[in-house]
């Protein structure tokens, strides 16, 4: 894919460089020259010094053939500005960083639906880490999260099977286990009921984070 990102802050570097592994062909759209100096030095991704806002610079950086349009700028207003000249570009996919909450309504208002919540996210992450080090978020959805739980040694749940904990009192009913890493075996396995867990398994939970938190508790 053809994929614009304009803004070359941290999110907007780290984006760069995993899509440019992964084949993507990438641009990226700076006013800061030593930002975009950097990358190109760095990583070999064609970088344009100038405002993402300003139509002439994405015609340069090829906004008619672009195919996803991230903006992951500082400002929320520069951001708004450059989604809606994607959108009139008939870009098919934009994503906008959001720095304000207050903006949420008017990105969405003006067809913006593809919004990341960059600093919620973090907040919520830090949270985690604090109160619950042994779950590792893996990627959320709105309210619903994927987290990665490593079952201790002499838990409770150890030799049950997975049907049998559902079953039990106290197990969240609105929890998925989606998949276990069996260090034994070195591979993941889709459980099913009669799938039985052992020390040290790496469980995927998916469900809200209260609810991941009360089957970490049960299960520990």
């Amino acid at each position: 894919m053809y994929i614009i990102i304009c803004g070359a802050d941290l999110t907007g570097k780290g984006l760069a460089q995993r899509l440019t592994q992964r084949k993507h062909d990438v641009v990226v759209i700076d006013m800061d020259l030593a930002a975009c100096e950097e990358i190109y030095a760095n990583y070999g991704i064609v970088t344009i010094n100038g405002n993402a806002t300003d139509i002439e610079t994405l015609e340069s950086a090829g906004i008619d053939h672009c195919d996803v349009a991230l903006a992951t700028m500082r400002s929320d207003a520069d951001n708004f500005a450059f989604a809606m000249l994607a959108k009139h570009y008939k870009v098919s996919q934009v994503i906008v960083k959001m720095n304000d909450p207050k903006y949420e309504d008017v990105y969405k208002t003006f067809g913006v639906k593809n919004i990341s919540r960059g600093t919620e996210l973090l907040i919520d992450q830090i949270m985690l880490n604090i109160e619950d080090p042994e779950l590792r978020t893996v990627i959320c959805f709105g309210n619903i999260e994927i987290c990665i739980f490593i079952i201790p040694e002499n838990a409770h749940c150890v030799g049950q099977k997975v049907a049998e904990l559902a079953s039990l009192k106290g197990f969240p009913e609105q929890i998925n286990i989606t998949c276990i890493f069996k260090d034994s075996t070195n591979s993941y396995i889709i459980p099913r009921g009669d799938t039985e867990l052992n020390e040290m398994d790496k469980v995927v939970l998916c469900g809200s984070i209260k609810d991941i938190k009360e089957a970490v508790k049960f299960l520990s």
